[in-house]
C-alpha cells in the first residue's frame, strides 16, 4: 500500500521543474538574447554611434558567461539582462543618429531645391 503512494508521488516531484534548473535556463536564455541584441546592435553602427554603450553591454555579457562557469545562475541572469538593456539603447541611439542624418540631408537638398527656385524666379 505504501509504495503505491509513494511511486506517484515520486513521479510528480520528478515532473515539477527544478528551480537551479529554471535559473540556469533562464539565464541562458537571457545571454543568447543579448548576444542576438549586441549582433543587431553593431549591424545598425552602433560601433560609431554608441560605442560606449556597446562596449558595456559587451562587458556584461562577458561578465554573465565568466557568472555562467561559476553556477551563479542568478547573477549571470542579471548581468544578461543589463547587456540587453546597453545594447538595446546603443542600438536606439544609431538609429537615432542615422535619423538624424537623413533629416539633415533631405533638409539640405529642400534648401537647395528653394534656393535654385528663388534664384530662378528672380532672373524672370
Amino acid at each position: 500500500m505504501r509504495f503505491k503512494l509513494i511511486l506517484p508521488i515520486a513521479v510528480v516531484m520528478a515532473s515539477v521543474n527544478n528551480p537551479v534548473l529554471a535559473d540556469r535556463k533562464d539565464s541562458n536564455k537571457a545571454i543568447n538574447q543579448a548576444k542576438v541584441l549586441i549582433e543587431s546592435a553593431e549591424r545598425n553602427g552602433a560601433s560609431a554611434h554608441a560605442s560606449f554603450l556597446l562596449k558595456s553591454s559587451r562587458d556584461h555579457l562577458a561578465q554573465a558567461l565568466a557568472q555562467m562557469d561559476k553556477r551563479d545562475w542568478v547573477d549571470a541572469e542579471v548581468s544578461a539582462k543589463m547587456a540587453q538593456r546597453d545594447a538595446e539603447v546603443a542600438d536606439a541611439k544609431s538609429q537615432s543618429a542615422k535619423a538624424e542624418k537623413s533629416y539633415n540631408d533631405l533638409k539640405a537638398a529642400v534648401d537647395l531645391l528653394k534656393s535654385e527656385l528663388t534664384r530662378k524666379r528672380s532672373m524672370q
